[in-house]
């Protein structure tokens, strides 16, 4: 995988270039970078500060964005399809509209995030932090949700959705949604 520095990125970005894909961009700092429409398909993106950056319908399908710090980002519409997010930092992030089926977010961190109308169907929310998040016609169907925090999450829909004992509702009990 070759290897590009933050600096070519965006100088590249900024005369029109934005096929990156299959790179590996792991610990780039892109602290508030504003990249829309940016193809980031498959790239090594673990470790990254991609916090505050303006992402909107990026381009991430199977990317490995493990570790990777998140928080507060626009990424509205993007494309997560299959994406790894262990343990990223999504804390307030926008996700409006975002395609992550079959995304891994085993201990990720979204709480307050804005997934209004997101699809996570069959994303992996193992352990996940969705506290305060925003889920109003946010797709659940088949996505796991043991050891989840749900609590104060709002508008949650669990149709189809594979809730356990161990997840935290929005209510604050433990238990399986009724």
């Amino acid at each position: 995988m070759q290897t590009i520095s933050a600096d070519l990125l965006l100088e590249k970005y900024s005369h029109g270039y934005r096929d990156f894909s299959h790179l590996n961009l792991s610990q780039i700092n892109l602290f508030e970078a504003y990249l829309p429409d940016i193809n980031l398909q498959g790239c090594d993106l673990s470790h990254a500060n991609l916090a505050y950056a303006t992402l909107s319908r990026a381009n991430f399908e199977h990317a490995q964005l493990h570790n990777a710090q998140l928080q507060k980002s626009w990424l509205d519409s993007a494309q997560l399809q299959a994406a790894q997010l262990q343990q990223a930092s999504l804390l307030g992030t926008e996700l409006v509209y975002a395609h992550a089926c079959n995304a891994n977010l085993m201990h990720a961190d979204l709480q307050n995030a804005n997934l209004q109308q997101a699809n996570l169907t069959g994303a992996n929310l193992t352990g996940a932090n969705l506290t305060g998040a925003n889920l109003e016609q946010c797709i659940l169907e088949k996505t796991e949700l043991a050891r989840c925090n749900l609590f104060r999450a709002r508008c949650v829909d669990f149709n189809n959705a594979q809730i356990h004992s161990t997840t935290i509702l929005p209510n604050g009990y433990p238990g399986v949604a009724e």
